[in-house]
């Protein structure tokens, strides 16, 4: 027998709140993800014999408008890529008060500016990511 569920609300990124090292900041959008390695392990027949999982391996990328970086330039002496290890939580927080946060540890990878003919300066910046927690407690 099935549930019936009924006007539930799925997360969106009107649910979602980020803050890097506990300040708020207004992302216009960010993507995370962690990949781990498999391989197939052979023995001398011609079929695979079993399986092993390798290193894992999180990425992150995160545009930012330019009048929310440039604050974050100047705290840094105008160098993003100088600026230690900071934590980013993001966290998505339903119509039902139903909470997931996640935590990335990483760094600026990259810095630089993208001009385009388009109202709101933003820049996409690669994360040197060195963790990503998925749904832990806030």
């Amino acid at each position: 027998m099935s549930t019936i569920i009924r006007n539930n609300k799925a997360y969106d990124s009107g649910d979602a709140e980020a803050t890097i090292n506990g300040f708020s900041l207004d992302i216009v959008e960010i993507s995370y993800e962690t990949e781990q390695e498999h391989q197939l392990n052979h023995t001398l027949k011609n079929k695979a014999t079993s399986w092993s999982r390798g290193k894992i391996t999180p990425t992150a990328t995160m545009t930012v408008m330019m009048h929310d970086i440039a604050p974050i330039e100047r705290a840094a002496g105008g160098d993003l890529l100088s600026i230690k290890p900071f934590d980013i939580n993001m966290t998505y927080i339903n119509e039902y008060n139903v909470p997931v946060n996640d935590t990335i540890v990483a760094k600026f990878q990259n810095q630089g500016r993208e001009v385009t003919g388009d109202m709101g300066l933003n820049k996409q910046y690669t994360l040197f990511v060195l963790d990503i927690k998925f749904n832990n407690p806030i």
